[in-house]
């Protein structure tokens, strides 16, 4: 655990965590920069997009990924960038993170 730990504290003191704000809806979206992509981080329901999530994290082999824990920590320490976007965008953005393909319109 403790290295998931390093790493979390590494992402928020790099300020790799980002509030996703949409607007006028007001729908809220965690991200997190990691190494190969921004993950979408779901902190309620302890879920993030990435790799290590579905390989290590579902099958109990790991506890949870660092960018879980790296969004708690940012939350807790108001250490996390906030970006407001257009609701417009908010497809294309929610497709990019879970890695589909983007919408034609």
């Amino acid at each position: 655990m403790t290295s998931l730990i390093v790493e979390a504290e590494n992402a928020v003191r790099a300020g790799r965590v980002k509030l996703y704000i949409f607007k006028p809806s007001g729908r809220k979206r965690w991200i997190v920069v990691g190494r190969r992509g921004e993950y979408l981080i779901l902190p309620n329901a302890g879920y993030c997009s990435c790799h290590d999530f579905f390989f290590r994290v579902i099958s109990g082999e790991k506890p949870a990924c660092y960018h879980l824990l790296a969004v708690k920590l940012a939350k807790e320490r108001n250490a996390y960038q906030q970006i407001i976007e257009n609701d417009e965008n908010y497809s294309n953005l929610m497709n990019k993170w879970l890695g589909r393909k983007e919408e034609k319109t």
